[in-house]
């Protein structure tokens, strides 16, 4: 291999040969799955460990198209925006390296290469351009047709106090959550009778009654989170019981969760599930508001408002650490912002067989006592 090609055209090489077809020749520890439909989650080909709630690696998609970029994201590793980026973490190299890795790959080993690509390069930027055009269109019918979609949905739910909002109601009973109907919750979290579940592969689970939250950034809605649920109030029967909505590129879900109350108070409780975050408001006598970012990659992404002085971030208790793992780096972010923050876990061991615990699991086993408030009164 040649160290100290020009990235550029290197990297304007590979967007015509399609980076789907590079990173599956030089990384076969990546899961094919991934590359056949760039999106879907697939085990991480670094660590090998899935994240919480499951799969935590993924390509890019959006914005720039796959073959064009080369990027992917691990809920633990982080963000590698490129195929550059992507190759120097998965082979532990530089980035001389992995662009060397590249050049190879699609036979520039030489100057005279190098220089006979670069010819090539400009010969083919106009389709470069047409595909990137291209693929702009095909992007912005995509986001009218969610937008579409995610709005059509919403004005299908019910408010959870609906005679027919039923399932809803016997499943928050059964995590013995009693803060459902706060005020504000009508606006956000709502029932919807029949929602359309299918898997990672695009294969129709049927339908189902469930529980639709609105997650929100900085007051613009983003996309719906949607609750699988059972006619009598269990979780459905499929491959994930929980699944957040497409949203469009022009919108971003980092930094957003599921808004109720005031989100710009001076202390300001958050977490990752809604479950967890009221089954916290219900163990806490519903004196605080608690703000549930939906999982731990947007936990640790969470941004406070101008007036917020201090976080409290109850964490889940993952075997593989990622809740905690999430819970630290927002510690960490925040103490560097000059706002306080402090952990709150789950005193509960971690059951055999079981994934996690989190504070629903802690209200349902031990009830208002197994949490802080209550915990200091009786000492």
């Amino acid at each position: 291999m040649m160290r100290n090609l020009k990235a550029e055209v290197v990297r304007n090489a590979a967007k015509q040969r399609g980076w789907d077809i590079i990173l599956r020749n030089l990384c076969p520890d990546i899961d094919g799955r991934a590359f056949d439909k760039p999106g879907r989650h697939v085990r991480c080909p670094v660590h090998g460990k899935p994240s919480r709630g499951g799969d935590g690696f993924r390509f890019l998609n959006k914005k720039i198209a796959f073959a064009d970029a080369g990027g992917g994201v691990c809920n633990t590793c982080g963000l590698f925006p490129d195929g550059f980026a992507l190759l120097q973490w998965i082979k532990q190299i530089d980035f001389a390296d992995a662009v060397a890795l590249v050049g190879d790959e699609l036979g520039i080993r030489s100057t005279d290469d190098e220089n006979a690509q670069e010819r090539i390069n400009r010969e083919n930027q106009s389709k470069l351009d047409a595909r990137r055009k291209e693929f702009e269109e095909k992007e912005r019918a995509s986001n009218l047709y969610l937008r579409s979609r995610l709005n059509q949905m919403w004005k299908e739910t019910i408010p959870l106090s609906h005679p027919a909002a039923e399932p809803a109601r016997l499943y928050l009973a059964s995590r013995k959550i009693l803060c459902w109907d706060k005020p504000g919750a009508e606006r956000v979290v709502r029932f919807h009778p029949r929602l359309a579940s299918y898997n990672e592969d695009g294969a129709f689970e049927g339908e189902f009654p469930g529980i639709v939250a609105k997650v929100t950034r900085d007051g613009v809605p983003i996309t719906l989170h949607r609750y699988f649920l059972t006619d009598k109030g269990l979780k459905a029967s499929v491959e994930s019981s929980k699944k957040m909505c497409s949203y469009p590129t022009d919108r971003l879900v980092t930094g957003g969760g599921i808004i109720i109350g005031n989100m710009d108070a001076e202390i300001v409780h958050v977490c990752e599930g809604l479950e967890t975050a009221w089954a916290i408001e219900t163990g806490m006598d519903q004196e605080i508001d608690v703000f549930p970012t939906v999982n731990a990659t947007l936990l640790e992404s969470f941004v406070p408002g101008p007036s917020t002085k201090m976080v409290v971030i109850w964490a889940d208790k993952d075997r593989s650490g990622r809740g905690e793992e999430a819970a630290s780096e927002l510690k960490r972010r925040l103490w560097e912002k000059g706002i306080k923050a402090q952990i709150m876990m789950p005193s509960l061991p971690i059951a055999d067989g079981e994934k996690s615990v989190d504070w629903n699991d802690v209200l349902i086993q031990l009830g208002r006592m197994g949490f802080p408030k209550r915990r200091r009164a009786v000492a």
